[in-house]
């Protein structure tokens, strides 16, 4: 009898990194914030910009800056005025996201996360 080899482990690879794409492309997706939304958000700019370049960006929107997160270029960040994701992308953000409780647990069984990490996460001041 001949063992299937490395094909097999490699297909079982790419299908788990397929698979994991997938579900983050949705999550990503169902939490995208409308242009006329506002609250707190997640917004994501470019990782080249540098962040006095992003906390000017995000007043100009009209927003609060809240907190810059581990990812360069990503801000939480407060508006009350209606529009403000869309004023945010029109300021240079790739995208603005509502608070989504699925994105922290994503690690799934790859790592642990610990009630310190998902505070990490947490969208508020």
């Amino acid at each position: 009898m001949q063992w299937p080899g490395h094909k097999l482990a490699i297909g079982l690879f790419a299908g788990i990194l397929l698979a994991t794409g997938l579900a983050m492309g949705a999550v990503m997706l169902a939490g995208r914030a409308g242009d006329g939304e506002a609250g707190t958000l997640l917004a994501v700019f470019p990782p080249s910009t540098r962040s006095n370049s992003v906390f000017g960006k995000i007043i100009l929107a009209g927003g609060k800056p809240i907190r810059p997160t581990w990812v360069r270029g990503t801000w939480v960040v407060h508006g009350d005025e209606v529009g403000f994701a869309g004023r945010l992308k029109a300021q240079g953000a790739i995208g603005a996201y509502r608070n989504s409780p699925v994105l922290p647990q994503l690690a799934g069984c790859f790592a642990y996360v610990d009630a310190k990490a998902v505070e990490m996460f947490a969208m508020r001041p």
